[in-house]
């Protein structure tokens, strides 16, 4: 019988194993095994792994690691009857189109995790890699029955471990730039440090919609990563994506934050973090988020308002998908998180006619589809829950509204979006009672008429 191991390293050092162990008539068991080594080093001076990974007293940490009972440690069910590799894993698998991409790459079935966290083993989010190395058979024995069972199995690997993992459903992929400017396929020059995320046949113009939703946030005072709408001429990587009448048009160029001149920064998202398989990325709150940041030393009450700054950015540009992948930690010390800068912000209800939220402001059954999320009683009863200030907090809310109304309607009119796009969402921002209330309290009538008639041109 052949069990696929693959090592697990976190900047470069081991910290466990991962392993694939089937019987016939049994469901197959995926798990995360950690080494001792890691687990005998204390929380606080460890490289962190996984908020969801922390054990409730640091007494207990190792204790924590060394019990391969848990289900932070174990395979879930998927909704397709699948067996999933350990939540925190199956995050850092590649979705949708991309994934089917990956896998014909690799010449591998898209529904065997194992195969396709092997595929990306070497180029994940963040600074974790799963790669193959050979292990003897009582290390073999060891990880699989805990010693209990003698085993009669052998190790199984795979060569190809080049593919890049990013999550979400556009077509993409890695890239670097040359010293001619020009984006080149990332097996020349190392990891990809930027994402090439291209123009789509089923959705037009999505390139040049993120760049305007990304380009109005950071007019509104949200911390985004760094992108640049770029023309198709300028991409030479090689892709086999049908690209349909899109493909001589732009992509967005997207610099890896979690990466730094050849260097891995540690990065996880929400669904990681709260240990939610992907399937479930649109479980939880924003008030779970928030409580999750207020808890963390480096976030706290700024990181709070930050979020609630991206939830009333969504608000006014009509976009649904904020779901826990969306959002994310980073660990540029390599132990304290921070709340990651702002990515795949985009009007989604242009393509979709979602409206409202990705997930519930509160776990209260209150629908997130509520327009807007953002009342008085709804923010002080968010606040009350975290004990926070509710002026400092109905502040950032108006703020970004006031920053819509002054800033946006230039970009929206110069961009690349397609005429009945463009009319749309002007005629959304423009309707906005936050956008209008947050005029007439500047007591510019100027903004407003110029607003309504850009809506009605």
């Amino acid at each position: 019988m052949n069990v696929p191991v693959l090592v697990i390293k976190l900047h470069g050092r081991r910290i466990g194993c991962l392993f694939k162990y089937e019987q016939p008539g049994l469901p197959p068991i995926l798990r995360f095994v950690a080494d001792e080594a890691y687990a005998r080093i204390p929380w606080a001076e460890a490289d962190v792994l996984s908020e969801s990974m922390r054990a409730d007293d640091p007494a207990q940490q190792q204790s924590f690691w060394l019990d391969v009972t848990r289900p932070e440690f174990n395979s879930t069910t998927g909704s397709k009857g699948d067996a999933q590799l350990p939540p925190f894993f199956q995050n850092l698998l590649p979705e949708g189109i991309f994934r089917r991409f990956v896998a014909e790459e690799a010449a591998i079935d898209p529904m065997d995790h194992m195969a396709m966290i092997a595929a990306c083993g070497k180029n994940m989010p963040g600074a974790v890699t799963a790669e193959w190395e050979d292990i003897s058979r009582d290390t073999l024995q060891r990880l699989v029955t805990q010693n209990q069972d003698a085993l009669e199995a052998s190790v199984w690997s795979e060569p190809f471990q080049d593919a890049l993992s990013i999550s979400g459903v556009q077509p993409k992929i890695g890239v670097n730039r040359n010293a001619e400017g020009r984006f080149v396929g990332r097996t020349s020059q190392g990891d990809a440090a930027i994402i090439a995320k291209l123009p789509s046949a089923e959705y037009p113009r999505m390139p040049q919609l993120e760049n305007l939703g990304m380009t109005l946030a950071g007019l509104a005072g949200v911390d985004v990563c760094r992108f640049e709408l770029v023309p198709m001429t300028a991409l030479t990587a090689p892709h086999r994506y049908d690209l349909g009448d899109e493909v001589d048009g732009q992509f967005l160029a997207v610099t890896r934050f979690d990466r730094d001149h050849g260097d891995k920064i540690h990065f996880e998202d929400f669904a990681q973090v709260f240990g939610k398989p992907p399937e479930h990325k649109y479980t939880e709150s924003y008030l779970a988020i928030a409580a999750v940041l207020l808890g963390l030393p480096q976030c706290g009450e700024p990181a709070v308002h930050e979020l609630l700054r991206r939830i009333e950015v969504n608000e006014l540009l009509g976009n649904a998908d904020m779901h826990l992948k969306n959002l994310g930690l980073i660990y540029r010390d390599r132990r304290h998180a921070e709340l990651a800068p702002a990515y795949d912000i985009t009007a989604t209800f242009l393509y979709a006619g979602a409206r409202g939220h990705a997930l519930l402001l509160m776990p209260d059954g209150q629908m997130q589809h509520a327009e807007p999320i953002f009342n008085p009683a709804r923010l002080q009863a968010f606040c009350n829950a975290l004990g926070l200030q509710v002026a400092g907090a109905s502040k950032v809310v108006r703020d970004v509204a006031a920053e819509a109304g002054r800033q946006w309607l230039a970009p929206i009119l110069a961009s690349g979006l397609t005429p009945r796009q463009k009319q749309q969402l002007l005629a959304r921002v423009a309707n906005h009672p936050h956008l209008r209330q947050a005029l007439q309290r500047l007591r510019r009538p100027d903004l407003l008429a110029a607003w309504d008639e850009a809506a009605r041109a």
